[in-house]
């Protein structure tokens, strides 16, 4: 993408955010503040796992383990939703994980230096010497392997634990292509959120989302996305934030305003 300043509104853009509903509204507000358009096509409703008392009673084993590590803001709401701090020390993917956890009441909590995800958490020097300490990692069903294997490698003893599961949400065909047409940038969530919304386009609507510019939170769902044959590479945040997710909105609006038809 050029190296433009970011534009100040976002006046006559329009952005998709497949978010799940309850994590949008931030995300949302932002980019109407800035006179963009949203619109809400959640593709994954997060929900309790099938058995909360089982995921309950696993954290309240895992208390005096060295480190919980969280994946993810809902890990950190449903893990608080199975049983209220305080817990053992924490560990963060990203900063607002990190955020969640400091909300709860976490102090000291580990997150990455630079960056975020689980690579960018494993280069912690916090991580590099646990031979033998007891880890529980604190994630969704589903979870990535990444985190998990670096711990393991370095003579961790970890243990994996879903406190939420996902839930593809289905939409009419007809909804999915009018959001198309009309949106100039679709904010994804995950590499799971972009194959719904693929499942869900008609055929004949496939070339227009393969054409949408993305703005993803990692490497790997820019992967999934090219993989899928997708035209563009995916914009990527230099944090995984709503602010950070705003401009680059902004940035991207700014390159592309030409293109744009006026707004009066």
């Amino acid at each position: 993408m050029p190296d433009v300043a970011p534009a100040a509104r976002l006046d006559g853009f329009t952005v998709l955010v497949a978010r799940p509903a309850q994590q949008a509204d931030a995300l949302c507000a932002l980019i109407e503040a800035h006179g963009g358009r949203v619109i809400r096509l959640p593709m994954i409703e997060i929900a309790p796992v099938a058995d909360p008392a089982a995921a309950a009673a696993t954290l309240a084993a895992a208390r005096k383990h060295d480190r919980w590590l969280f994946t993810s803001t809902n890990a950190v709401r449903y893990a608080a939703d199975l049983l209220a701090p305080p817990w053992p020390a924490c560990a963060a993917v990203g900063q607002a994980t990190a955020a969640a956890l400091q909300a709860l009441g976490g102090r000291d909590v580990l997150v990455p230096e630079a960056g975020d995800g689980a690579q960018a958490l494993l280069q912690h020097p916090a991580l590099q010497r646990i031979d033998g300490q007891r880890h529980l990692i604190v994630t969704g069903e589903q979870t990535l392997p990444d985190l998990e294997a670096g711990l393991r490698a370095r003579g961790a003893q970890v243990a994996v634990l879903a406190v939420y599961r996902r839930i593809p949400v289905a939409h009419d065909p007809a909804t999915v292509v009018a959001a198309l047409e009309q949106a100039d940038l679709a904010v994804i969530p995950s590499g799971e959120a972009l194959r719904q919304l693929l499942a869900l386009t008609p055929s004949a609507a496939r070339a227009r989302l393969r054409a949408l510019q993305l703005a993803v939170p990692s490497p790997r769902v820019v992967e999934t996305a090219r993989d899928a044959g997708f035209i563009g590479t995916p914009l990527l945040p230099h944090r995984v934030s709503d602010s950070a997710y705003l401009d680059l909105i902004l940035q991207f609006s700014g390159a592309n305003a030409r293109q744009r038809p006026r707004t009066v």
